[in-house]
C-alpha cells in the first residue's frame, strides 16, 4: 500500500496505516468532515446546516462508516434537467461538487456498479479533491458469476478495469453481485472459484473485504449466508418501505457478523416518480431514507444523488426521524401500484403489507 500513499498529495502525509486507525476503527466524525476545497467547489457552495451524517460499524470489517453513501447510478443516468426539456448525465465537475458537499456532511463511503461512469466518475473527482485516502471505495462484479473456472477471470478482469477507472490501485470493497436469472440453476452460484480469485486479489494487495449481494428471495440469502457467510464480510440487498423481505434475513446476516448495505431506498426511482418533490411531496426522499435507518441491522444506506441539493436532502435523513404522519405519507406511497416489469423480481413476494 505504500506505493499507493507515494503517490498523494504531498500535502497528504498520512500513512496508510494512520488511515486504518482513522477510518477503520474508530475514527470520530469530525475528522471526516474537513472542508474539501478546489477549483470546482467554492466556498460560496457550502451550505451545509452544520449537521453530521452518523457512522455506523460495518460488521467484522470494523469500518466506520456513514450511516448513508452515494450510490454509482448517480453519474450513469441521465436525471439531470438539461433545461431544454430532457435529462443529461451529472458532469465530472458537478461530480466533484457533489461529493465534496456529501464529505463535508460526513460521508465516507462511495460504491460503483456496471456502467463504467460509476467509477470513472466519482475516481475523477476524487483525485481533483485529492481525496482518495478518506473514502470508502466499493466495487460491484455484477452478473457475471455462473460458477465455473472461468469466473476468475472475470473477476481480475472486472477489478483491473475498475481500478483504473477509480485512478487507484485498491478498493475497499469488491462485492459479487448476480441474480437469481444469471445462474437459474443452482440459486446462489458456486462461488467456489470467485473465492480463489478475491482471495489472490486480497494477497495482491488489490481489494481489502469481500461481499456479495443479489435481489434474491429470502430464502436464497439466508442460503448463501450458511454456505459462504464464513467467508464473506458483508452483504448487500434491496431494502425500502415496499420491500421489506431484507427484515426476514438481517438477523442471519448479522449473526454471521455481516456487515449489512442496503440499496434502492427509493424502489429505482418508482416511489418519487411524478411527485412534486418541491412542493406537496417535499422531503419525501428523506422519508425514505429514514425508514431504513431505522433499522439498526442495517449499517448503510446507499442512494443515488444527481444535484448538489439532493445531496443534503437526502444526507438529512441520518438526523430527521419520521413523524407518524410522514410515516403514513410513505405507507400509502408504497402501496401504489407500479408498472415497469423491467424489475419485476423486486415485486415477486416483496410488496408492503
Amino acid at each position: 500500500m505504500a506505493k499507493h500513499i507515494s503517490k498523494q498529495d504531498s500535502e497528504n502525509s498520512s500513512t496508510r496505516r494512520e488511515f486504518l486507525k482513522q477510518f477503520g476503527f474508530g475514527a470520530v466524525a469530525a475528522g471526516m468532515a474537513a472542508p474539501l476545497l478546489d477549483n470546482a467547489y467554492s466556498a460560496t457552495e457550502q451550505k451545509t446546516t452544520g449537521h453530521k451524517v452518523k457512522y455506523r460499524v460495518l460488521g467484522k470489517t470494523g469500518l466506520r462508516i456513514s450511516e448513508i453513501g452515494i450510490g454509482g447510478h448517480s453519474w450513469a443516468y441521465k436525471q439531470v434537467p438539461d433545461g431544454q426539456g430532457g435529462y443529461r448525465r451529472p458532469t465530472v465537475n458537478e461530480a466533484v461538487r457533489m461529493i465534496a458537499a456529501g464529505m463535508d456532511m460526513g460521508v465516507n463511503f462511495l460504491d460503483s456498479c456496471t456502467a463504467l461512469e460509476e467509477s470513472s466518475v466519482p475516481g475523477e473527482a476524487l483525485k481533483r479533491l485529492k481525496a482518495r485516502d478518506r473514502i470508502i471505495v466499493s466495487i460491484r462484479v455484477s452478473h457475471k458469476m455462473k460458477g465455473i473456472k472461468a469466473d476468475k477471470q472475470e473477476i481480475y478482469k472486472w477489478t483491473e478495469k475498475r481500478l483504473k477507472l477509480w485512478q487507484t490501485d485498491y478498493v475497499d470493497l469488491c462485492l459479487l453481485c448476480n441474480t437469481e436469472n444469471d445462474t437459474p440453476q443452482s440459486g446462489y452460484w458456486d462461488m467456489s472459484y470467485s473465492i480463489e480469485a478475491l482471495d489472490k486479489l486480497k494477497q495482491q494487495g488489490k481489494i481489502r473485504f469481500t461481499g456479495f449481494g443479489c435481489h434474491f428471495t429470502p430464502e436464497l440469502f439466508l442460503e448463501a449466508f450458511d454456505k459462504f457467510g464464513d467467508y464473506f464480510d458483508i452483504c448487500s440487498i434491496p431494502y425500502n418501505i415496499r420491500h421489506r423481505a431484507a427484515e426476514k434475513v438481517l438477523p442471519a446476516a448479522k449473526k454471521k457478523g455481516l456487515g449489512v448495505i442496503t440499496i434502492k431506498p427509493f424502489v429505482r426511482g418508482a416511489l418519487l416518480k411524478d411527485r412534486d418533490l418541491k412542493g406537496a411531496d417535499a422531503g419525501l426522499p428523506r422519508d425514505l431514507i429514514s425508514f431504513v435507518l431505522e433499522n439498526k441491522l442495517v449499517d448503510i444506506c446507499t442512494c443515488g444523488v444527481h444535484t448538489i441539493e439532493q445531496v443534503r436532502e437526502n444526507l438529512s435523513a441520518s438526523w430527521t426521524k419520521l413523524s407518524p404522519g410522514r410515516r403514513k405519507r410513505i405507507e400509502k406511497i408504497a402501496a401504489v401500484n407500479i408498472h415497469d416489469r423491467e424489475y419485476a423480481w423486486l415485486e415477486q413476494g416483496w410488496r408492503y403489507a
